[in-house]
């Protein structure tokens, strides 16, 4: 039996938290407000890039036909002038910040999720509490700002990302698929229901994405599982809960695509 496919299976609640600027009162601007469980902010874009960082929960970012997962604790550059939206997993508070593109330039291909170190981490903190609105770009207040925007911009790629299909058919599978990632999703289910041959059905997958789905699926659910772990559920828990046979299957697969053990989210 087909699964219903629908536009949006979990029906999040769209809105603006806070209001989307189009200019800022210095060339970096801090950001901090909170958005509750399945809140989604709706697709939006500015003129300056944004560092989205939130110091408490989970979020997805849809951007550039992918999805970005930015498990509690992972920033992602968001450039100038493109077209994004967020949705939270859990509740979020975010600390962002945006930079004016003539303050610095950001250098990366795209919108990317990065690794927060500690120290970074509190100085995002610090600053979000301490620097004024209308801070002395010659004073104390612009020099840690400088700072801060340097050590963001060295940041490292988390690699967190998964590519999203062009058709509203394939895209509401993907859905299905990103909300029940511990499911078995056969391809043989999907393609029928999809009214077409799994040959079909896969060439034009492949074609949409750039990967296979099965690819496609082990991604999603490996990047749940960060996700999953980073909101204190063990291992064991999280390789059940996603459909693996045992732990050490979801280990060796974790490992494969992150190149380090779950244990170390």
């Amino acid at each position: 039996m087909c699964p219903k496919l629908v536009s949006s299976p979990c029906q999040p609640v769209f809105g603006q938290p806070a209001p989307v600027l189009m200019s800022l009162p210095r060339p970096v601007y801090f950001r901090s407000y909170p958005l509750p469980d399945d809140t989604g902010v709706e697709q939006h874009q500015h003129p300056f890039a944004e560092f989205l960082y939130a110091r408490e929960g989970s979020m997805r970012v849809a951007i550039e036909g992918k999805t970005l997962v930015v498990p509690v604790l992972y920033g992602v550059w968001i450039p100038a002038h493109v077209p994004h939206s967020i949705l939270s997993s859990h509740h979020v508070r975010l600390e962002s910040l945006y930079v004016d593109a003539g303050f610095a330039a950001i250098e990366h291909s795209g919108s990317k999720v990065v690794i927060v170190s500690d120290f970074v981490r509190e100085f995002i903190h610090y600053a979000t509490a301490h620097v004024p609105e209308m801070y002395d770009e010659e004073g104390d207040d612009a020099q840690l700002v400088r700072v801060l925007v340097t050590l963001l911009r060295q940041l490292p790629d988390a690699g967190f990302s998964v590519p999203w299909p062009g058709s509203p058919l394939l895209m509401n599978v993907c859905r299905q698929i990103q909300e029940s990632p511990g499911d078995a999703h056969s391809i043989e289910l999907w393609a029928s229901c999809c009214g077409m041959s799994v040959r079909t059905f896969s060439r034009r997958f492949k074609k949409e994405t750039g990967v296979a789905f099965s690819e496609w699926k082990k991604r999603v659910r490996l990047l749940e599982s960060v996700v999953m772990l980073k909101n204190n559920r063990s291992v064991t828990q999280v390789a059940l809960d996603l459909g693996y046979s045992s732990p050490a299957s979801f280990t060796f697969a974790f490992r494969q695509m992150f190149g380090v053990p779950p244990t170390r989210y």
